[in-house]
């Protein structure tokens, strides 16, 4: 999902097409490009905090310390994945990748960062984009799939439901819902997809399924503009960015379905789809797709100030949009 402007269409083939090796400016797909395929990394000793960050064009996902103001280079890096759009850290610091290439939900065993391969899940149901689970080992994994479909021929998005046990054997879809971008799950279970509305671009809905199932209820006083990625904070709040132009960050609570405005939007430091708070819910980071760098924020649910930016070791002729905390938080 190379989000850049010039083709929604083109946005969902770049996520997971087969036929193509890498995506080029404005969301066009290049044939004869290879994914960026760095040096793998090995976990340092009794790492077991930092801050994992996707690019799209490599092969391996990011480990950074946590706290990056000196702009270090990586720690550790996790070989083995291609076109990563959202990231997710689970309750318990397995990382969850939903692959966008090979259409799988990969786990890697945590706490400590850049684990071993825990899991992988082939999704039967569309093109993987972003992912959300309390504990991706023994429980439920909710995948947003941005497209459903084969390749060739995509249709309207959907969250697909998955297990390790079991794998992936349920999907739940919305007429609202084209594009899924974005999902989130709360402590009882409750689920939320961003997404358009439609093939025409911006027009955001968001989605509520009570405990993770049904068809779904728009989420009403929604007010973001454009799709964008998901989390939720310490106090239970829904964290939601709106890519359009530079992106915002709005933060609600509810949403089930009736969102309340707790604070925002806040603009943010450069465009991003993605971000996610830390621990204590006092930092936050974006992927900044635009200057291809990870912009990271004081938190509170009434203030988010830009404090920073790194991109060492980055691929930054790629996009940078997949990101999240581990620890992630507490929610």
């Amino acid at each position: 999902m190379r989000i850049l402007r010039l083709s929604r269409y083109a946005i969902g083939l770049c996520a997971a097409a087969s036929m193509f090796s890498a995506c080029g400016g404005n969301g066009v797909a290049l044939r004869n490009s290879q994914p960026m395929m760095p040096q793998v990394l090995p976990a340092p000793q009794a790492a077991t905090s930092g801050l994992y960050v996707g690019d799209f064009d490599a092969t391996t996902i990011y480990g950074y310390r946590a706290r990056n103001p000196r702009n270090k280079p990586p720690v550790c890096t996790v070989p083995g994945v291609s076109y990563v759009n959202g990231l997710a850290v689970d309750g318990k610091g397995d990382l969850i990748d939903p692959d966008g290439g090979t259409r799988k939900v990969i786990v890697f065993k945590g706490p400590e960062m850049c684990g071993a391969t825990l899991a992988s899940l082939s999704d039967p149901y569309g093109m993987p984009s972003d992912a959300a689970s309390a504990d991706a080992a023994s429980g439920a994994i909710v995948v947003g799939n941005i497209f459903d479909g084969p390749t060739s021929h995509p249709t309207a998005g959907s969250i697909s439901i998955c297990t390790v046990a079991v794998g992936c054997v349920q999907n739940l879809t919305n007429p609202h819902m084209y594009e899924v971008v974005g999902v989130a799950l709360a402590r009882n279970g409750d689920c939320w997809a961003d997404a358009s509305a439609t093939s025409s671009g911006a027009n955001a809905h968001l989605i509520y399924f009570k405990s993770c199932s049904g068809s779904g209820q728009v989420a009403k006083h929604f007010l973001n503009k454009d799709y964008g990625g998901l989390d939720i904070d310490g106090n239970g709040n829904l964290l939601s960015i709106d890519y359009s132009q530079r992106s915002k960050l709005y933060v609600y609570h509810g949403c089930n379905p009736r969102c309340s405005l707790v604070a925002g939007p806040f603009r943010l430091h450069g465009p991003s789809v993605y971000g996610k708070v830390d621990q204590d819910s006092t930092h936050f980071a974006a992927a900044d797709v635009t200057h291809e760098q990870v912009d990271v924020y004081s938190y509170s649910r009434t203030s988010v100030r830009y404090q920073y930016s790194f991109w060492n070791g980055l691929n930054r002729s790629g996009a940078i949009e997949g990101i999240a905390y581990n620890p992630r938080s507490k929610e």
